[in-house]
């Protein structure tokens, strides 16, 4: 008569820290094979953006003054020439660089919120 087949040993696992199973090295997985870079393709802009300064088109040579809030779909920058030595065009360096008024013709600070500062 044949013998009657014998039942496989137990597999004894060891459980490692945060409670996962170990495995041995006969039954490790080979690495999966890392996907390919993706490459980035800039969306085609919408149809108001068309001729409007992007952040894509600024150069040393034109007004870097942005126009709108950065959050909007519709933000631009002036994209002007610029004023020589400076980022912005000529209409945009009055803008950004106005003169200090001397010391007598400033007016006088805000008050300062809860009655001012603190003594010690």
């Amino acid at each position: 008569p044949a013998a009657p087949p014998r039942p496989a040993p137990p597999i004894l696992r060891s459980v490692g820290p945060g409670g996962f199973l170990r495995q041995a090295p006969g039954e490790q997985q080979a690495p999966i094979t890392p996907a390919p870079p993706r490459r980035l393709v800039p969306a085609k802009p919408s149809a108001d953006m068309v001729g409007k300064t992007t952040l894509l088109d600024l150069s040393d040579k034109i007004c870097k003054w942005p126009i709108g809030h950065p959050g909007e779909p519709d933000f631009h920058f002036c994209g002007e020439k610029v004023n020589p030595g400076f980022p912005y065009c000529v209409g945009h360096c009055g803008h950004a660089y106005q003169a200090q008024l001397p010391r007598r013709d400033r007016r006088p600070a805000p008050p300062l919120p809860f009655g001012g500062p603190r003594a010690r």
